[in-house]
Parts: C-alpha cells; structure tokens; sequence
C-alpha cells in the first residue's frame, strides 16, 4: 500500500487509472467527515443538504486542485473565475464552519497528490471530533422544531425576529414563499428550523407571534406530527 501511495504521489501525468483513484480517495474520505459531523453534532436531525455539502465540496476541491497542476497561470485565472461567486450562506454554528473546511482540506490533500496527508489529516480529525464529543465541551443534544409562519407582505419582519430570538437557541430559515390568493394581498410563508431554549415555551412562542399578527401553520418537533395548526 505504502509503495502505491508513493508511486501515484510522484506521477506529474496523471492517467485515467489515478484520477479515479483520487476522486474515489476524496470521496471515501469525505464520506468519513460527514459520517462524523452527522455523529457527534448537538442537533438530533441534521441537514441532508448540508450532510451532502460536505461530501460534495470535497470532490469539487480535487476537480480544482487537478485542473491548476503547477501551472500558475491557470490557477490565476481560476481564482479570478471563482472570485465572481458570492457565497450568501449564512454559518450559525462555528462548527459547520469547521466541517466544511475539513471537507475542502480532504479535497485539495488528494488533489495535489498528498495522499498521506490526506488520510492521516482526515482520521486524526474525525478521532478528535469523537474524543471531544464524550468530554465536557459537548453540551448535549437538542431537539430540532419546525415552524411555518405566514404574514402579510406588508408586515415587517423586525418583531418576528426578537421573539425568536426571545425563545430559540438557534433558527434557520429554511424555505420562503411568497403567493397571493385572488382578490387578497400578496402573504409570505415562511419554514424555519429551529432549537428552543425551553421546550415547554412553544406555546408561548405561538401565543407571541399571534399577537403580532403572524399566523402559525406549523409548530412541531421534526418528523413527529403536527402539534399545533391555527
């Protein structure tokens, strides 16, 4: 194993046979992230979309990585390329952050050829994610909520964020639709994720948002029944 490694490592032509090595080596390993961060999370259910992120990003890295070799020109001009996208999403928890950054690490490891790296890199984070999530920094699971919310159009959004902030750990909006029924003003409806401070308040939430005039459609713990629907 130890003498493939090397040999793949200090090719400069890569041949069919070792990009799909390389990419199926990314892939294995960012299978290995996401089956941590999936593990070891405080959230009970995670997002897929964000689960398939992780994996995703790090074949995206070792693409890049192939593409620009050593040639300087085109990884300038891939830089200027990428510098046009802007990214919007929004990271609440440092954590995620982390994640994605060992997913994108995995990927330009087995890019460039640096196999060892990669795998050593890889299982030494994934050990430490799992050592720390049986140590006192771990706070515990929590339970993942999901609300539907509607208002009118022309109702700001400023109230609706303090109260949750009154009563979530963390929310994310998870979809947004805006429609309009015949001969009525136009109502956004809103899905959110979120994690409450205090189980027992959902009520009160609801209650809160009511006389703000935000009508709840959906309150219920994630993959569980609707619990409140007015």
């Amino acid at each position: 194993m130890q003498e493939f490694l090397s040999l793949y490592a200090n090719i400069e032509n890569p041949t069919l046979e070792m990009v799909l090595f390389t990419f199926l080596l990314s892939f294995c390993l960012a299978c290995l992230v996401a089956i941590t961060y999936q593990n070891t999370s405080n959230i009970t259910i995670k997002s897929s979309n964000y689960i398939q992120s992780l994996i995703l990003s790090s074949l995206v890295a070792t693409t890049i990585m192939q593409a620009i070799g050593d040639n300087v020109a085109v990884g300038l001009g891939m830089l200027g390329a990428l510098s046009i996208i802007q990214f919007r999403t929004n990271f609440r928890d440092p954590r995620d952050i982390i994640f994605m950054f060992a997913a994108l690490g995995t990927g330009i490891a087995c890019g460039v050829y640096g196999f060892y790296v990669a795998i050593l890199g890889t299982i030494l984070f994934c050990a430490v994610a799992v050592i720390l999530r049986f140590t006192p920094f771990h706070n515990g699971r929590h339970v993942v909520w999901e609300l539907r919310v509607r208002s009118d159009s022309g109702i700001f959004m400023e109230d609706f964020h303090l109260i949750m902030d009154q009563f979530c750990i963390r929310y994310d909006l998870d979809n947004l639709r805006i429609d309009a029924e015949k001969g009525k003003e136009p109502y956004r409806e809103l899905d959110y994720k979120l994690i409450l401070k205090n189980e027992a308040d959902y009520e009160e939430l609801i209650n809160n948002l009511h006389e703000k005039s935000y009508q709840v459609k959906k309150m219920s713990r994630q993959g569980e029944e609707q619990i409140d629907n007015t």
